[in-house]
């Protein structure tokens, strides 16, 4: 009698953590850049932080002051609004600036492999394991940083609660506990009690990883910033690309200034670098330069709401206000790309109202 059991899947988990551990040692996680990466593998620090706006300035401000200590920080902030450069910002103005900084994207990987690449693995732990160490203990002394929080698995967070809270670390398979020295920075791009009441992080953790909060504002709210962000970009990529170009023109500009900018600023860099690589003898970005997407949605761009040209004047004052709330509604829900949360702060109004109005009209968001 034979018993066998087909350990391919096992033999390729192994084969991807050796490569992912690999990679971390050398600080593969951070993109290349044409900043130069220091010895600590980060790139960022508050001077590289492109900005002119009063809510920025506080936001910088608050980072600044919470370098000081070795307390857990959850940066939270929508998609492209720099989250991991204030995190690396924050590292190298720490006492921790000598240590070694590690950054993971929680969203990259599955539970299983994520586990083993936090925590570490020891010979027998699975078929083909090894003694390799986790990320915990490869950030000992530094910063590790875990990008998209919201995306790790429950059980998985239990166990992040556990090795937070004590500041050990257990291998898989081992039952030896590692002391360490890691200062835990998160980032997530969605409202955290949002998260927390959605099942998508535990409450615990929140609190664990939260004793500083920091949000990043998204570009629509400060739009005082477009023009020096626009400036740097241009003078970036103008050198890297060989091209010589001045600015916007006027009326790009101000197409700049009326939208909404749901990618913030990474969607602004990359839209800027798309132009100038379009450019051939121009001095100015003009319209014809523009992405197509980005023009489709300039020429059709939402203007400021007018009775006379939205509906007629015909029924009752509360009937009329009726259908003007219902308009505003459902512009601010495609404006927010169906997110009740962030239609009800365009609005005024809390989530709960707007649930009950949602209902009441019949609209789905």
């Amino acid at each position: 009698m034979e018993i066998s059991k087909d350990i391919s899947e096992q033999k390729q988990l192994t084969n991807t953590i050796m490569q992912l551990q690999k990679q971390s040692k050398g600080g593969a996680t951070i993109p290349p850049s044409s900043l130069q990466t220091q010895k600590n593998n980060t790139r960022f620090q508050f001077e590289n932080i492109v900005f002119s706006s009063r809510e920025m300035a506080l936001t910088v401000e608050q980072a600044r002051r919470s370098a000081r200590s070795r307390s857990n920080i959850l940066i939270v902030g929508e998609t492209g609004t720099g989250k991991e450069l204030f995190a690396q910002s924050i590292h190298n103005e720490s006492p921790r600036k000598n240590g070694t900084f590690i950054a993971q994207n929680c969203a990259a990987l599955p539970e299983s492999l994520l586990e083993s690449l936090l925590f570490g693995t020891t010979v027998g732990s699975f078929t083909g394991a090894v003694d390799r160490p986790g990320l915990f203990e490869q950030a000992n002394g530094g910063t590790l940083l875990l990008d998209e929080i919201n995306s790790m698995g429950t059980s998985l967070q239990a166990k992040l609660l556990r090795v937070i809270q004590e500041r050990k670390v257990q291998r898989l398979g081992s039952s030896k506990l590692i002391q360490i020295d890691v200062r835990v920075m998160a980032t997530m791009n969605e409202e955290p009690l949002e998260a927390v009441a959605n099942g998508r992080l535990r409450e615990d953790l929140y609190y664990r990883l939260g004793v500083v909060n920091l949000v990043i504002p998204p570009l629509r709210n400060r739009k005082e910033d477009i023009r020096i962000l626009t400036d740097y970009f241009i003078r970036k990529h103008a050198k890297l690309l060989d091209v010589n170009v001045e600015g916007l023109e006027p009326e790009i500009f101000q197409l700049f200034m009326d939208y909404h900018w749901p990618g913030n600023v990474r969607q602004l860099e990359h839209v800027i670098e798309g132009c100038l690589n379009l450019v051939y003898d121009e001095r100015t970005i003009g319209y014809e330069l523009l992405p197509p997407v980005l023009k489709m949605k300039l020429q059709h761009q939402e203007r400021p709401l007018s009775p006379e040209s939205s509906f007629p004047y015909i029924g009752t004052l509360p009937e009329q206000m009726e259908k003007l709330e219902r308009i505003m509604i459902e512009q601010a829900l495609k404006q927010s790309d169906g997110n009740i949360t962030k239609a009800g702060e365009q609005l005024g109004i809390s989530r709960q109202n707007l649930n009950y109005k949602l209902k009441k009209y019949m609209i789905i968001p």
